[in-house]
């Protein structure tokens, strides 16, 4: 009978410390979600918020730098249309020509005009905007950064905090296989905890990291950085125009 009795009190123990390890464990899983979660909607109000990013439709901005492209040189023009993915470039190519291409940067289809005159041939045309396409992404990925928290293809998590220099980081995990300017994203965003801002960005693909300020009101109530610098300087990219537009006449994304 003593056996029984203490073979039933050991099984009753090993009970309660599987339901104390479970409770633990799932207290630590809802304590590391509510940190995302709460990480995430600093990152979003530093930038004015969701709901305002969600809202505004229309942009305009320019950018300089970056490193070395095959196809473009010196200051490249946007005007975007989150919407309906609508886009306008206008640039100097590499043999000092012209360009205005006129595409959508969800379907890749669109016009091409050099020194003011459409290109008649379809492949040639295509591989513009094939070129314009990969640069609006490589423009738009580090001015809208911050936001590619946004979309059902995002996956983040908080790795913890890190020091670099004097300075103390968050630093997030992120991947987004496909962002609303349409370019993939993913490395290590370095922020400031309390404010939420993105301080610092190390991408997967790039072994340069990049110091981010630069911040500026945009419009429509945004606050986006339009300066990075690159441990590798010849990669520094500003942003001399960036503005959220309430409207666009409709004929800049159909003729030149």
């Amino acid at each position: 009978m003593k056996k029984r009795v203490k073979e039933m009190m050991r099984n009753f123990t090993k009970i309660k410390l599987n339901l104390s390890f479970m409770l633990l464990a799932s207290t630590a899983i809802a304590f590391g979600q509510d940190l995302q979660t709460g990480i995430a909607d600093k990152v979003w109000e530093a930038i004015g918020g969701k709901d305002n990013w969600q809202n505004a439709r229309y942009f305009m901005f320019s950018c300089i730098g970056g490193g070395t492209s095959s196809f473009v040189q010196g200051e490249r023009k946007y005007l975007w249309d989150k919407q309906q993915g609508y886009c306008r470039f206008e640039g100097i190519s590499t043999d000092d020509e012209s360009v205005i291409a006129l595409f959508n940067i969800k379907t890749n289809e669109g016009t091409v005009y050099i020194n003011g005159e459409e290109l008649s041939n379809p492949k040639t045309s295509a591989d513009v905007i094939k070129e314009v396409a990969a640069e609006f992404e490589r423009d738009a990925y580090l001015l809208f950064l911050p936001t590619a928290l946004e979309g059902n293809q995002v996956s983040f998590t908080v790795t913890g905090e890190k020091l670099v220099g004097s300075q103390r980081f968050t630093v997030v995990n992120l991947k987004n296989h496909k962002t609303s300017f349409e370019a993939a994203v993913e490395g290590q965003l370095y922020l400031d905890a309390q404010t939420g801002r993105v301080l610092q960005w190390q991408s997967h693909d790039d072994q340069n990291r990049f110091a981010v300020g630069g911040f500026k009101d945009i419009g429509g109530g945004l606050v986006l950085p339009t300066r990075f610098t690159a441990d590798d300087t010849t990669h520094n990219i500003t942003y001399p125009i960036a503005a959220a537009l309430v409207n666009i006449e409709a004929q800049k994304f159909n003729k030149p």
